[in-house]
């Protein structure tokens, strides 16, 4: 007998069920990455939907950031051995492709693409792209032009049968602007009580909290249908932004609010962005996501970001996402406390928070010993309702 399934395709599992779907998440060692693997390895919504998970990382150092996660294997990608990103796709039938922070990011996600073409048995093929590459110019905005080439690779082996199973049930996931990227100017805020940005006081945009973007994510990878994803989710194209479009005075306010304190935006011109994101406060964002950045900001001022997508965050969890001001109460612009003998080691000394910089790569210093971003006490948890997830620690 059949099993049973929803309205929108999906198998309803029971008790005595488990899934046997295998998932393999590519940049696992990333903030999106590793936070979207702790989702699926800690959350009852996701962790019995599915059978095996293992992280691809990008060197042999990365495989410890995963340590906490005993039930995850992990592998390393090396670009010039073939034969083992085959094996390592042959013995997976879903796979989350996020493309590495990295100079040669389409390169990368290329040879993974080949790999598991050639493995013709990854059946479900989640990609996950950037907002906003649609509009993006390919002589001016290179670096966001560039998922749109992406997107394209993904979806081809839907219609090619050499590929066997592989990419038969694809989906892209357009992730918007991450809200995490405006604490890389956590050191204005904190100093100055300013939010600089790059865009004038009335081009306007709608950050997402990459949180909600990991709980879209999870969601897809585990949702099941006859045809692999759930028929919802199989071979859409998925938009996630804010749930508000906001310009930068209006951030400044949502952060007011959420702090207490008076925050002003000041409007930047590109020079001092890139000075900003190639100092101290930037230093560990690879240059390519720097590039991705500014570009970014560009689509803002030139008009192209003057929309929402929240009709994902809606059907899947009943809600738009977080708004600003309840993203802006998780991360607080707050002085750093020095750390001290009598507050090192103490039960409510507060962890710290690193930046975040585009959502598909590495983590960045929120700035010098003296300034960071640190959380409000009582945020210490990352789960604030069912269906919700703010990104607290470990970005």
């Amino acid at each position: 007998m059949p099993p049973k399934r929803n309205n929108n395709g999906e198998t309803k599992a029971n008790s005595s069920q488990k899934s046997s779907r295998k998932i393999l998440v590519t940049a696992g060692e990333g903030q999106t990455g590793r936070l979207i693997i702790e989702l699926l390895t800690t959350d009852e919504e996701y962790n019995t939907k599915y059978a095996e998970l293992t992280a691809l990382v990008f060197s042999e150092q990365a495989k410890s950031t995963l340590d906490e996660f005993d039930t995850v294997q992990t592998v390393v990608f090396d670009p010039k051995d073939e034969e083992s990103l085959v094996k390592a796709m042959s013995e997976v039938d879903t796979c989350l492709l996020i493309p590495p922070a990295h100079k040669d990011k389409a390169k990368i996600t290329r040879t993974l693409l080949q790999a598991a073409k050639k493995a013709k048995t990854v059946q479900n093929l989640v990609l996950l792209s950037s907002a906003g590459a649609d509009y993006a110019e390919r002589d001016t905005q290179p670096r966001l032009r560039e998922f749109i080439d992406l997107e394209a690779l993904a979806m081809q082996p839907k219609g090619n049968p050499s590929t066997g199973d592989t990419g038969h049930s694809p989906c892209v996931i357009r992730a918007g602007f991450y809200a995490e990227n405006l604490l890389l100017y956590s050191k204005q805020a904190q100093g100055e009580g300013k939010l600089p940005l790059p865009i004038g006081e009335n081009h306007k945009f709608a950050p997402v909290a990459l949180g909600d973007v990991a709980q879209i994510v999870a969601y897809v990878v585990t949702s099941e249908g006859p045809h692999g994803l759930a028929d919802h989710v199989r071979s859409q194209v998925i938009v996630a932004t804010g749930p508000q479009l906001v310009a930068g005075p209006e951030l400044a306010v949502a952060a007011s609010q959420a702090l207490g304190t008076k925050m002003e935006f000041e409007s930047i011109d590109e020079a001092m962005a890139k000075k900003i994101l190639s100092s101290e406060q930037g230093e560990e964002v690879d240059e390519a996501e720097r590039e991705y950045l500014l570009e970014y900001y560009s689509l803002v001022r030139e008009g192209k970001t003057n929309y929402t997508a929240t009709t994902a965050m809606l059907a899947f969890f009943g809600h738009r996402g977080q708004e600003p001001t309840e993203f802006f109460q998780t991360y607080s612009f707050k002085p750093k406390k020095r750390r001290t003998t009598k507050n090192a080691g103490s039960e409510g000394a507060q962890p710290k928070t690193a930046t975040r910089s585009s959502g598909r790569g590495k983590a960045t210093k929120g700035g010098d010993d003296d300034v960071d971003v640190e959380m409000d006490a009582g945020d210490a948890g990352a789960t604030v309702e069912k269906g919700r997830r703010t990104v607290t620690k470990g970005l």
